[in-house]
């Protein structure tokens, strides 16, 4: 998400906050040819022998040819006929991709942190009817009007990283304070010249606070990076501990997740797939490390596999209480939007469900689609990321195309 067509188009929300358009004049590595197509786990229940076929063809699709969309492509499919999972290209340049490749999961990350903060409420350590003034007073001047649901819901009428990074010089017109305005417009020409140069967390705060709201709370959707890192932090204060300890206590080891581990820090912790900017005709360049002030919007790492299984058992109750699931599964807006999570019709099952996600940020682009009952589930993880907004476009077409093929045939 099998001969079913991907029609309609899914509508998953891409956003990590991290789409700065990448120069050619950077040096670039040159991807090493022939990358041969590696399925390198296969578990069938009573399908054919050709049907991890699929797989193939849709690794092959993103990272063969003349033209790649991405080094290497991971991927994870469950559901009545079997499990699957393969992997394609290379990790890094020299090192060939597998199945269990820990890989930057961007946006996705955005439901972890939903059902955190919804663990949070079953311990009631915080509401979702809490204002952020609740928890960070003095933080917003508009604290006192947006709430935690508003916030995981894309609802606050808060400013996006994205709004900044595509209409700097309007966005950073709107700022409301002079001195904070002339920083930034020193700020956006540096990194013009200087891409690889990283704008905090603490930045988009200082600009979320001085920028007002884009809509009043809950009349509209809007998406927000920088609102998810304020709900982070809002978790972090209710929680009484920060973010990784909390993932960890509440998610990652009670459903065993060993790959799994917030992680928003440039350099990641451990083994996991290098993440590149592809320029035209398969050229490289390692940009890892360039998070820009990665938080809670998208710090989560970890393989196929295991988000796999944290959205199967996400689905099936093992991590949320019923009302708590119901809650986030909800939407809140016309778009179709819940908790960190997007609720759309299922393309290859006529009149059913299915939630997902997408996300992209320098270096790597993902896609995940799960049922309602969590019996069918696709992952798909690649580290690149397009160097243009048109071959981003391209990028993201291919990778919605493959995931909507692998979720319809299992």
């Amino acid at each position: 998400m099998a001969t079913h067509h991907p029609s309609p188009p899914l509508r998953h929300r891409f956003a990590a906050g991290r789409r700065r358009q990448i120069g050619l004049a950077l040096a670039a590595l040159a991807l090493a040819g022939g990358l041969a197509v590696i399925v390198d786990r296969t578990v069938l229940a009573g399908g054919g022998g050709s049907t991890p076929k699929i797989v193939t063809r849709a690794l092959d699709r993103l990272v063969g040819g003349s033209d790649p969309v991405a080094p290497g492509a991971t991927v994870y499919v469950a559901g009545p006929r079997g499990v699957w999972s393969g992997a394609a290209g290379v990790a890094q340049v020299g090192k060939a991709m597998s199945a269990g490749t820990r890989l930057r999961l961007e946006s996705v990350g955005k439901l972890w942190t939903a059902s955190l903060i919804l663990k949070l409420v079953e311990e009631h350590k915080l509401a979702l009817g809490d204002s952020v003034s609740r928890w960070l007073p003095g933080l917003l001047p508009y604290g006192s009007q947006i709430n935690l649901q508003e916030l995981l819901s894309m609802t606050s009428g808060m400013v996006d990283t994205n709004d900044f990074q595509a209409s700097p010089a309007h966005f950073i017109g709107r700022l409301t304070d002079p001195a904070l305005r002339s920083r930034m417009v020193a700020l956006a020409a540096y990194v013009e010249a200087h891409p690889e140069h990283q704008i905090s967390t603490a930045t988009w705060l200082q600009l979320a606070a001085a920028s007002p709201l884009l809509y009043w709370p809950s009349t509209t959707w809007h998406y927000s990076n920088i609102g998810y890192m304020v709900a982070g932090m809002i978790a972090a204060k209710a929680g009484g501990a920060d973010l990784a300890t909390l993932f960890r206590r509440l998610i990652i080891d009670p459903m065993h997740l060993t790959s799994a581990r917030y992680d928003p820090a440039p350099q990641i912790t451990g083994p996991h797939a290098v993440g590149y900017a592809v320029f035209p005709h398969g050229k490289l360049r390692d940009i890892s490390t360039w998070t820009e002030g990665l938080a809670a919007n998208g710090g989560i790492v970890a393989n196929a596999a295991d988000e796999a299984r944290f959205l199967q058992d996400l689905m099936r109750g093992r991590i949320l209480r019923p009302a708590e699931l119901h809650a986030l599964q909800m939407s809140y807006s016309a778009d179709g939007y819940g908790l960190g999570i997007v609720i759309q019709q299922d393309g290859c099952a006529p009149g059913a469900q299915v939630f997902g996600h997408n996300g992209g940020g320098n270096g790597y682009m993902t896609t995940v689609q799960v049922s309602p009952d969590g019996r069918h589930v696709a992952v798909l993880l690649m580290n690149g990321f397009a160097s243009t907004a048109a071959a981003r476009d391209h990028e993201q077409k291919l990778m919605i195309d493959a995931m909507q093929r692998l979720y319809c045939a299992n």
